[in-house]
């Protein structure tokens, strides 16, 4: 069902050692931190947790360490979105068994599959396991776009859509056309505008560092404050320009080492951040320090 009240959920980060292995510790100190400071749920290891650079085995990991932490505080979702269909089941399965609320997957990428065969690859995970499927349509990375008329959609255990795209037209025709299914807004710099056309949650990269932030955008909305909510959005919207202007992965890491929680680099071929893109980090973060 359809939740009420829309959720403001972290595309986690993966904090890492300077070597690039899993920072395990790091990683649930980053969960308690996020859940102390308003995030209302998780997605691990999505783009934002570099899920598609890491190992089978570390993505499993990496689902543990969060499920851990969560328990019964807030709901966690898995991406188990991979090349291959074995994998994605793999993931999947893994996701159930720590308790994941449902899980999330990219389109197989790469080879120019036929339609047919992307919706079986969402046909043989959904019978694999017992949890709602999150479609994960994010068009400018996969090449593949997902809306109204997708068949895929009308299955029973697709649960929704994490639309990361641009096109608001395409999630409001969805809204409209499966009320029964949560829509997922996946662009940060889109919330409010989300939220508008029908979105109820929100999984983004920069709620890792400023949850109060889309917390507070939400009830303006709510509330019918949509100056207020515009101001905010702003305000948001100013400092993803500077984090994306350094490369978002890396930068958002670099936010949270500045709050006190230790993310390391990202994986290469991501590069490393120097010493003036940390400066002009650190003089964006302080611009949103009344959210932090």
């Amino acid at each position: 069902m359809v939740e009420t009240t829309p959720a403001v959920v972290s595309a986690l980060i993966t904090p890492m050692r300077e070597d690039r292995s899993i920072d395990a510790k790091n990683l649930q100190s980053l969960v308690q931190y996020e859940i102390a400071h308003g995030s209302e749920g998780f997605y691990c290891c999505g783009s934002s947790g570099e899920g598609l650079l890491l190992s089978v085995e570390e993505r499993k990991q990496v689902a543990t360490l969060v499920s851990e932490v969560c328990k019964d505080k807030v709901p966690f979702y898995v991406h188990s979105g991979s090349l291959g269909t074995r994998e994605a089941i793999q993931l999947s399965v893994h996701a159930q068994e720590v308790g994941a609320k449902a899980v999330s997957l990219i389109p197989p990428i790469y080879y120019h599959y036929s339609q047919e065969e992307v919706e079986n690859y969402y046909l043989d995970v959904v019978n694999a396991v017992d949890l709602g499927v999150i479609v994960y349509n994010i068009p400018q990375f996969t090449g593949i776009s997902f809306s109204k008329n997708s068949a895929v959609m009308q299955h029973e255990k697709i649960i929704g859509v994490k639309h990361t795209s641009m096109n608001l037209y395409d999630l409001e025709r969805l809204g409209q056309a499966f009320p029964e299914k949560i829509l997922f807004n996946g662009f940060d710099e889109i919330f409010l505008y989300s939220l508008v056309a029908g979105a109820q949650s929100t999984i983004g990269t920069t709620v890792n560092v400023c949850p109060s932030l889309f917390t507070s955008i939400r009830e303006d909305f709510l509330r019918s404050n949509i100056s207020g909510a515009q101001q905010k959005q702003h305000l948001l919207n100013t400092f993803i320009e500077a984090m994306v202007k350094e490369g978002i992965f890396p930068a958002v890491k670099y936010c949270m080492s500045c709050l006190g929680i230790p993310s390391g680099p990202c994986r290469k071929p991501f590069k490393e951040l120097d010493h003036g893109a940390k400066l002009r980090i650190e003089g964006a973060l302080k611009r949103i320090e009344a959210y932090l």
